[in-house]
């Protein structure tokens, strides 16, 4: 009898212990769960942070820090490799241009510009140069068409430029060249002058 009261002290006090060991292991669970959600919350949270510069950082770096200038477009044009983020653009130069274009009372005077076109795809600039002589003529007889009065007015500038870009993509168009891969057309030199 001693023997059994005895086991059932020692059994019981087995009982007790291992129920101990298992509430303190569900306590150290728990307690390392809570921890890891904190830590996850609060790294979620910076990442939240830090996501928020990122989108302001082309404000404060410039307008064109992170951006892309990769255009999606028809698979009917000729496909280009898509330049990385934050590329340079590339320039297609086109010198010396000089025209004889009338003003309204059909006085003569010379123009005289030199173009960059710009594009994010040095490819185009490769294309373009295939098309130097096909571009000059249109662009010249373009030019040929211009008013002095028109190009001596406050935007008479930025209109020609836009003209000249209209010409560029139209010929980039027929050549299979999506043309809105062309950016722009700026003027570097701009000059009229009274003939004769």
């Amino acid at each position: 009898m001693a023997e059994e009261e005895q086991k059932e002290k020692s059994g019981g006090g087995n009982t007790l212990l291992i129920v101990l060991i298992i509430i303190l292991f569900i306590f150290v669970l728990a307690l390392g769960g809570a921890v890891a959600w904190l830590l996850l919350s609060q790294g979620q949270g910076d990442d939240k942070g830090e996501d928020k510069p990122a989108h302001e950082a082309p404000a404060e770096h410039g307008e064109d820090a992170g951006k892309s200038h990769a255009k999606q477009y028809s698979p009917k044009y000729k496909q280009f490799e898509p330049p990385p983020e934050n590329a340079p653009p590339q320039y297609f130069e086109m010198n010396k241009f000089i025209v004889n274009i009338l003003d309204e009372q059909g006085r003569e005077y010379y123009l005289a510009v030199d173009i960059k076109v710009m594009t994010y795809y040095p490819q185009v600039v490769q294309e373009l140069e295939h098309l130097r002589p096909i571009l000059r003529s249109k662009i010249t007889k373009m030019l040929r068409r211009q008013v002095r009065d028109r190009l001596i007015q406050p935007d008479g500038q930025d209109y020609l430029e836009q003209e000249i870009l209209k010409v560029i993509r139209e010929v980039a168009e027929q050549h299979n060249i999506y043309p809105d891969l062309i950016e722009g057309a700026f003027l570097e030199r701009f000059v009229m002058q009274r003939a004769g």
